[in-house]
């Protein structure tokens, strides 16, 4: 219905060169809803025109208002460069900041309203749109039994345009910062599904690996191949989607916390392939950024024949994919939501209408990958591999101590590292501090992490592999510790600016040999070096190391800044240094071992917790890192149709923000048994809440499902680090965070359009 304005109002509009608004007049900022004067639907379209790319001086003068005002609208819009597009734009967030501007009061906001009119009327004649008809005589119902688990973190702290401007800036190999900063080389950490001497073992991957002690994570098997040179690296899928987010005139379905979405996904930079409709429910996201909602969704990989009809389908809400015209689950369950809501409408002789609008169009380019739990014999292996790097270092100190090379200083330290070393190896020293931490084991009979399997019998017998797997856990750890401290006096490498030659044969023997480039521990190139130091091969190889160490430090090649030569006797103090590498190697796949029992003895608990429940081998956390631009409907129904392909960048004054955030989700379905196990625990809970044994299998239950949705929290925190500081030497501003955002983003999207908080 077309808002009735004021005479003198009216009489004004269309006119030229008549009077405005003074230059610090008000209409109330977002007052202006309260007063009733207009619709919320006209108010947010109202703002909505003054940050369209083809709202321009000209165009605001036609509209009616003054020179002062539609100069001053377009230039705030435009920022301090007064060019549109730009990183320093500064589009409209709400009634506020409109309402600032000079020149802009009643008079003004109410000719903006009158202009905006049409786009708020709810005319059937023609657009799509459903009654309490459209799903007569379809069978079923539908469901929204699976949960969405995600855990969402992204940057916080600038605007969208600058955002926008910063990750499509390109370096000197024509790549954008947002291709540089997607992949983030810490997650190649979790890699439990390869070989040992493939995953990376440096410090900064123990580290992550200990911020997650019970779930074993690997990288999908495709996503962790050798690159070019040989060295496994983690690689990315790429996803390119457009989605429209479609609500009423008045926002009824995000005021009901419903999301509903169509999806196109890109095969490639000009060709759909898959079309998606989905409703979400319920979308929440908490401060630590954990997302959780109900979601229901159909999918069609026909998508160059349906989309063009896709926005019609659904305010429709029927789809012809499968052949004949068939209601849309999700559309559907929008409906239904909605009318036990009472907030559909009845237009003319139409019952129960829902007027659908595509109001926020969300381009996106998401990179992507799996991770899977890792196979329990990978993790067997792991724990097993403890026992070999302690009688490595036990080795080593006898090979020293026949030498007689070990410090005086040193010796009582390595002495006690070696004595804890074999009490270890017998067992001693495990039982001894198992049985300090209430345990009752021996040597004989104590059952170590690696060889459980499934379930334990009951509560008891898992809270007593509890402690034994924690309690290796840290002696594995202080051995490991009193290693790292010894390491250089066992194998006379004390000088650790020498370490430096260790990576430059390593990089030498790797561009011989694609398979060695992508080994990670020492053993291979310790074996090549022994046989090169042989007297037949020793003087050529000293000579070719050399050949190739000058060569690299004239390329400028990372860590031959100041490569000098070596001689034989530096070739001969090489060998202890790679022995002392290997060491530290040793060291931290010790440390892991420990891991590797405490996620052994976890998976027991979650078999035990949640029996319905099985390891995830595939499919299970897709890890996304997703840069996200924003339209309204008018500015993308204004790009031509030719022009709406991946092929080209968007023009960029037709964005109103972009964001960019890492999603962690389980997989849909993936959740299903621990959600069905939590949810029917917490039932029986309620009917007898003096049951201390189904409280204490609701506590275990929450426990495990607290680990995998924690694991995603730490697979998201790892890249924050990364990403701010690879924006802040781009040009961000220091404040800028990695943070929970504050909903999802097609709500956010709303939420801007509808100037709601």
């Amino acid at each position: 219905m077309r808002v009735a304005l004021p005479i003198t109002l009216l009489l004004t509009v269309g006119c030229t060169g008549v009077d405005g608004d003074a230059k610090d007049d008000s209409f109330g900022g977002k007052d202006a809803k309260n007063d009733g004067a207009y619709s919320t639907c006209q108010l947010a379209e109202v703002v909505k025109l003054v940050n369209e790319s083809t709202t321009t001086t000209d165009k605001l003068s036609e509209i009616g208002l003054s020179d002062e005002a539609a100069r001053a609208i377009v230039k705030h819009r435009q920022g301090p460069d007064g060019q549109a597009g730009t990183g320093d734009d500064d589009v409209f967030d709400d009634l506020d900041e409109l309402d600032a501007v000079d020149y802009v009061g009643a008079l003004a906001l109410g000719k903006l309203v009158y202009s905006v009119v049409p786009r708020c009327e709810n005319d059937l004649a023609d657009r799509p749109f459903m009654d309490d008809q459209t799903f007569t005589g379809a069978s079923g119902g539908w469901a929204r039994d699976n949960a969405e688990v995600e855990v969402v973190l992204g940057v916080k702290g600038m605007t969208g345009q600058k955002l926008r401007e910063l990750l499509l800036t390109k370096n000197s190999d024509g790549r954008t910062l947002y291709e540089r900063l997607r992949r983030n080389h810490a997650m190649e950490a979790f890699t439990y599904g390869f070989a040992l001497d493939e995953m990376p073992w440096d410090a900064d991957s123990q580290d992550a690996r200990e911020l997650m002690p019970l779930v074993a994570l690997t990288i999908e098997p495709d996503r962790f191949a050798p690159n070019d040179v040989g060295v496994r690296e983690l690689s990315l899928g790429t996803d390119l989607m457009d989605d429209t987010y479609y609500d009423t005139h008045a926002y009824s379905l995000l005021g009901n916390a419903i999301e509903l979405r169509s999806r196109a996904r890109w095969d490639n930079a000009t060709t759909v392939r898959r079309l998606l409709i989905a409703a979400k429910f319920g979308t929440e996201i908490d401060a630590e950024g954990n997302k959780v909602n109900s979601k229901v969704d159909i999918r069609n990989d026909n998508g160059t024949a349906f989309v063009p009809k896709l926005e019609d389908d659904v305010r429709r809400g029927k789809t012809a994919w499968n052949g004949g015209d068939a209601p849309a689950t999700p559309i559907r369950g929008v409906y239904e939501q909605l009318g036990m809501k009472h907030v559909l409408l009845d237009i003319g002789t139409h019952k129960g209408v829902l007027l659908l609008e595509p109001q926020a169009h969300l381009r996106s380019t998401r990179s992507r990958y799996h991770m899977n739990e890792a196979n329990t014999s990978n993790l067997k292996t792991v724990y097993a591999n403890a026992r070999t790097q302690i009688q490595a270092a036990l080795n080593a100190v006898t090979k020293a101590k026949a030498a007689n090379t070990i410090p005086a200083a040193a010796r009582a330290q390595v002495d006690a590292m070696e004595t804890m070393g074999k009490a270890i190896m017998d067992r001693s020293l495990l039982v001894s501090r198992i049985n300090a931490a209430g345990g009752s084991v021996t040597a004989a009979n104590l059952i170590e992490p690696s060889a459980l399997t499934g379930a334990p019998a009951d509560a008891t017998t898992l809270e007593k592999n509890r402690v034994i797997a924690e309690t290796i856990n840290t002696v594995f750890h202080e051995f490991a510790t009193a290693l790292d401290d010894a390491d250089r006096a066992i194998t006379d490498a004390a000088d650790d600016s020498f370490d430096v030659y260790t990576d430059n044969f390593r990089a030498w023997r790797g561009s011989l040999d694609m398979n060695m480039a992508r080994k990670t521990t020492w053993d291979a190139f310790i074996n090549s070096y022994k046989s090169l130091s042989t007297a037949a091969n020793r003087a050529n190889a000293i000579a070719q190391f050399n050949t190739y160490g000058a060569a690299q430090r004239t390329a400028n090649a990372d860590g031959f800044d100041d490569f000098a030569a070596l001689d034989d006797a530096s070739w001969t103090r090489l060998g202890n240094y790679l022995d002392k590498m290997a060491l530290s190697v040793g060291e931290r796949q010790i440390e892991t071992a420990g891991l590797a029992g405490r996620m052994l003895w976890f998976d027991t608990a979650r078999a035990f917790y949640v029996p319905a429940s099985s390891r995830a081998f595939s499919n299970f956390m897709i890890d996304t890192t997703d840069m996200t631009e924003m339209m309204s409907n008018e500015e993308w129904g204004s790009i031509p149709v030719a022009d709406r392909t991946f092929a080209q960048p968007l023009p960029a004054a037709k964005i109103f923000n972009t964001s960019l955030v890492n999603e962690l989700q389980i997989e849909l379905g993936m959740e299903a048994a621990y959600v069905a196990r939590l949810r029917d625990l917490d039932a029986q809970v309620a009917a007898n809440p003096n049951d201390a044994a189904k409280k204490a299998e609701l506590e275990g239950a929450r426990f495990v499902w607290a680990q995998y949705t924690g694991a995603m929290k730490v697979l998201t925190e790892l890249k924050g680090a990364n990403i701010i500081k690879k924006l802040k030497s781009a040009g961000a501003p220091n404040g800028i965070t990695w943070a929970a955002p504050a909903d999802s983003k097609g709500n956010i999207a709303l939420k801007i359009l509808s100037d709601r908080d």
